[in-house]
């Protein structure tokens, strides 16, 4: 009974995320059938779900009966399919690999900022970490 209860809320919070990457791919013009205050109601929802799901007792989750449980499944299963989960997963590893390559980068610029304060260096050495600064920053 507890793993019931602990696959689904899994697969709620899954499908939620789903919902948020499926309403961050496609604009409304693109949701046949939904106007403008659905959409607004749907994003509040959204937007509300990590606030409310705190307060969802253990025993409202077990009223959930089997049939929607296993409607929950499929439609995560669903959604990631249409969704392309994995092409989602690889675009989140390549923006984390981003904000890497920008810390790095600053890094680097600050490390030869450092360096440029110097007294002692000669106006060659200077023109050299200032154009390896500049080609840093491109």
């Amino acid at each position: 009974m507890e793993g019931d209860k602990q696959a689904f809320k899994r697969n709620l919070d899954e499908l939620i995320k789903l919902f948020r990457k499926l309403k961050d791919k496609i604009s409304i013009e693109n949701m046949p059938g939904v106007d403008k205050a659905m959409y607004q109601n749907f994003e509040m929802f959204l937007s509300s779900y990590d606030n409310m799901k705190v307060h969802i007792t253990d025993d409202l989750y077990m009223q959930f009966g089997e049939p929607m449980r296993k409607m929950i499944a499929d439609l995560v299963t669903q959604l990631k399919g249409e969704l392309n989960e994995e092409d989602i997963i690889k675009l989140e590893d390549l923006n984390e690999v981003k904000k890497i390559k920008d810390v790095e980068l600053l890094r680097d610029i600050k490390e030869i900022d450092l360096l440029l304060k110097n007294p002692k260096l000669s106006p060659e050495e200077i023109d050299n970490l200032l154009d390896e600064r500049s080609s840093l920053k491109k």
